[in-house]
């Protein structure tokens, strides 16, 4: 199985230490056996700011989750990107509300609530529901 296999939908897994993968089987830290690096392709997605590195590394893998600062909103990209992958989120998962979008978004309080305004006052996301159940919605 070489990185390029892993790299595609269309590959046949094989273990190659069965004790470690019963292991984490047995304690629910793996729900089934080879589907791993295509489950977490395709939930992130969700997630437009992380990129996923998969390298060769001795007799196995490094698997690498960066966030993306440019897009992020980072020094280089500045605060539309980050607003811009705001808006994307909210209107790809409707509903979510600050605390989540908080964790999901690995976003600092006050930026978040900064955005969210800019974003209401741009007649972009409206909130609906109830202080206690509501969330975001994009317009």
């Amino acid at each position: 199985l070489t990185i390029e296999d892993i790299k595609t939908d269309h590959y046949q897994s094989h273990l190659r230490n069965k004790l470690v993968a019963e292991a984490f089987y047995l304690t629910k830290n793996i729900e089934k056996y080879g589907s791993g690096f295509i489950r977490i392709r395709k939930a992130l997605q969700d997630y437009p700011h992380v990129t996923f590195k998969i390298e060769e590394m001795g007799d196995g893998v490094l698997v690498t989750f960066q966030q993306d600062e440019e897009r992020h909103g980072g020094v280089n990209g500045g605060v539309n990107g980050g607003v811009n992958d705001l808006l994307a989120y909210i209107d790809a998962h409707p509903g979510k509300r600050t605390n989540e979008l908080k964790v999901v978004l690995s976003l600092p309080q006050r930026t978040l609530e900064r955005w969210l305004k800019q974003l209401k006052d741009e007649h972009k996301i409206e909130y609906r529901g109830s202080p206690k159940t509501g969330g975001y919605h994009a317009i």
